[in-house]
């Protein structure tokens, strides 16, 4: 092997190895949902969950009626199936925590609802908006707000 070719392959190799492990393992996707609607529900928690079995990380921030669909007893719009899936948006939000991403609400939800920690499904946290907001400025992370 000739010294340019190794020099060519020393360098391949170095641009591999420094790779950022997010770049490596996909996109970062912050999706912010604040929507009553059904169907824009569902339509966001079907595009993060193809997102996410496509390997990208998904992290998920509900705010406003969205929340609803976190909370222990759920409205039934929540828990009726919508077509052509056939999922209802609380089993699109569990499939999606079990794939592994964070769900979290925002952090003005449970206190104008009077409500605890404890009223929300497992899987599901209350966010830190300093945390949050880190995410949002992060250019790494695209975020999606449908």
């Amino acid at each position: 092997m000739s010294a340019r070719s190794l020099a060519l392959l020393a360098a391949l190799s170095v641009s591999v190895l420094t790779v950022p492990p997010a770049a490596a393992a996909g996109a970062k996707i912050l999706t912010l949902l604040s929507s009553s609607d059904a169907e824009a529900q569902a339509f966001s928690l079907i595009l993060a969950n193809e997102a996410r079995g496509a390997g990208h990380a998904v992290d998920l921030v509900l705010c406003g009626p969205a929340g609803d669909i976190a909370l222990k007893v759920a409205p039934a719009a929540a828990t009726r199936p919508v077509t052509p899936t056939g999922m209802s948006v609380r089993a699109l939000l569990e499939k999606l925590i079990s794939q592994g991403s964070k769900v979290e609400l925002c952090a003005i939800y449970l206190p104008n609802r009077q409500l605890k920690p404890d009223a929300i499904i497992e899987g599901v946290s209350v966010g830190k908006p300093a945390e949050v907001a880190a995410r949002m400025a992060d250019p790494a992370v695209k975020v999606v707000s449908p």
